[in-house]
């Protein structure tokens, strides 16, 4: 199969550049940005005033919203890690593309010089699927720049043949300036409504001591049961969840190591199954409620190992990949005498790693799973995946996955789905079914052409998926 690639884009260096290797350590006595448009300095050519439109149309990022995001303050001492560390925390906000952090010197102390160059932030989607004869349509619009403050906002609407959606979505990174980050959705339905919010200190960087927050979600859907492509069960659905935690982390040589505890409330209550005409015996079910109050501790282990690409993930600019080992043990305990539905633990881990194979290839695995525990373990899940990527040519990306995913007694909303729009792209949005999945794809992506006029570029692809499920 293959696919066509459309992608706007906007100029920009292929690599950023940290500058003073031999300033280390001086006190940073000022900081000053240097946020370029989309298009500064206009390019020349008959399709100037066409860049002149789009960087009038686009706000600006402002100068304190990459103030907010830089792991450097006045007074702290200058250092090249951090200055590169810095500039994988602006390429995460998605709004725009680091060019350089300098650091010249001032006497004893020195002044850090931040160089970006925008991205273009609103983002509209269209889609429009037929299912037996009926059309769907979706209709989204995202801005991750409101007024340049770097605050994201979304709003869709979605039609599927369960019925129709409405979202709305609020992301910041920096509420107020700070390092405290808040993420709120609410959404209504035909089959229900969800809404919550997130909000918290994160671990910002390598060497943040602590992080702290906590979170609130209530939904309430129909879960839908799938054979062979088709609707076998139904019931109501409902799930509320608030959690706090706080953590404490510490450097050890090369690594990170992190502790973390935390509370989790969670309540979920599933209706009795309605089944299609033969449905499967153990899609069946009566009212199930559960209750967990789980008191839990985490650590976690990771040694950092950046490496920057192009073209893998994005259709433009750096991409940041961790290749460094990590490792995460979890164990809980949830008591009865808190109101929970019955004593039991709870187990989970995982390790992700990747190595380079070369000038400009890399491979990437993971495994995560997690337990309930009574007499016996229960809702055991485990997801494996793997990655290798190879980039023969600039304008070329070769990229192998494989995934497979394993339950043993599992919720009774949980199935594994491979389809359209989850790994096997020839196929029915739930072509394949089961409680057991596996899956591998292989793609070749390549550019015909990069930055046509400095507004887009053009690719294509070809894959291959194969997958199978059972259970």
């Amino acid at each position: 199969m293959a696919a066509i690639v459309f992608a706007a884009t906007a100029p920009g260096p292929g690599r950023d550049v940290v500058l003073g290797d031999s300033l280390e350590g001086r006190p940073v006595r000022n900081i000053a940005v240097l946020a370029h448009n989309l298009y500064e300095p206009l390019p020349r050519g008959p399709l100037q005033p066409l860049y002149r439109i789009a960087n009038h149309l686009h706000v600006h990022t402002r100068a304190a919203t990459i103030r907010d995001a830089l792991l450097l303050r006045p007074g702290d001492p200058w250092s090249v890690e951090r200055a590169r560390e810095s500039m994988r925390a602006l390429r995460s906000l998605g709004i725009l593309e680091p060019q350089r952090i300098g650091a010249i010197p001032v006497d004893d102390s020195v002044d850090v010089r931040v160089e970006t160059r925008d991205d273009w932030t609103t983002q509209p989607e269209f889609a429009s699927q037929s299912a037996n004869g009926t059309s769907f349509t979706s209709i989204s619009l995202t801005e991750r720049n409101v007024l340049g403050w770097g605050k994201g906002i979304s709003l869709s609407y979605h039609e599927a043949p369960e019925g129709i959606s409405r979202d709305a979505e609020y992301q910041d990174p920096n509420l107020f300036g700070s390092r405290l980050r808040l993420s709120t959705h609410a959404g209504t339905g035909s089959e229900g409504a969800s809404q919550g919010f997130d909000v918290r200190v994160p671990f910002y960087a390598e060497t943040t001591p602590d992080a702290y927050g906590g979170h609130w979600n209530l939904a309430t859907s129909v879960a839908h049961l799938f054979v062979s492509g088709a609707e076998a069960a139904s019931f109501d659905r409902r799930v509320e969840e608030t959690e706090v935690d706080w953590g404490q982390g510490f450097l050890h040589g090369p690594d990170v190591v992190r502790m973390i505890g935390a509370f989790l409330v969670r309540d979920r209550r599933f209706g009795a199954s309605r089944l299609e005409p033969g449905a499967p015996a153990e899609f069946a079910g009566g009212e199930d409620n559960v209750n967990e109050r789980r008191w839990s501790g985490e650590i976690r282990w990771w040694r950092p190992g950046f490496i920057e690409v192009e073209g893998v993930e994005r259709l433009g600019g750096i991409e940041d990949v961790d290749l460094g080992p990590t490792a995460r043990l979890t164990a809980g305990f949830s008591p009865r005498w808190l109101g929970a539905t019955a004593d039991e633990g709870y187990l989970a881990g995982g390790f992700d790693g990747g190595h380079s194979t070369g000038r400009h290839a890399f491979v990437m695995a993971s495994v995560d799973g997690h337990a309930r525990l009574r007499r016996d373990p229960r809702e055991t899940i485990v997801h494996e995946r793997a990655r290798w990527v190879v980039q023969p040519r600039r304008d070329h990306a070769l990229v192998f996955a494989a995934y497979g995913g394993f339950a043993h007694r599992p919720e009774r909303d949980y199935q594994e789905i491979l389809g359209g729009l989850s790994g096997l792209r020839a196929l029915p949005v739930r072509g394949l079914t089961g409680q057991q999945a596996w899956r591998f794809n292989a793609e070749h992506r390549w550019w015909a052409g990069r930055e046509f006029f400095q507004l887009f570029s053009l690719g294509t692809a070809a894959f291959y998926d194969m997958g199978r499920t059972w259970g």
